[in-house]
């Protein structure tokens, strides 16, 4: 590869700059600099394919959204089992009747109003 020597003039702040990315890395301060121009260009090039290619931001964002969904779905259906959990363990302290209709009723309405209220509070904290 043929290289071209350039004469840079940087402000004195970013000097400080790449004289500390090279000391932070053993690098002289003129392999830090081509460093920097290196990565500055592929920054720029990389703008510029977003730019032509349009909607490539759209796109990182539908998956980025696709992919928050399916969090928010993973923590909503862990939230209403550890809700569960929390009924089941509270209807095995208090040794209640031995109504097995009755009892899972009591206990999906208690997982429920556990849920409804660690919703309200994570509702809460949000805003």
């Amino acid at each position: 590869m043929n290289r071209v020597k350039l004469s840079v003039r940087v402000p004195m702040g970013q000097e400080v700059m790449i004289r500390r990315y090279a000391e932070a890395r053993g690098l002289t301060r003129y392999q830090a600099l081509s460093r920097v121009i290196e990565a500055g260009l592929g920054a720029v090039a990389d703008a510029q394919t977003m730019a032509v290619s349009g909607n490539a931001g759209d796109d990182v964002m539908a998956a980025f959204e696709a992919r928050l969904g399916v969090i928010e779905a993973l923590l909503d259906r862990s939230l209403f089992t550890a809700s569960a959990a929390y009924a089941y363990a509270r209807r095995a302290a208090l040794r209640g009747d031995g109504d097995a209709d009755r009892t899972g009723s009591m206990i999906g309405e208690a997982a429920h109003s556990a849920y409804r209220r660690q919703r309200a509070l994570a509702a809460e904290a949000l805003s």
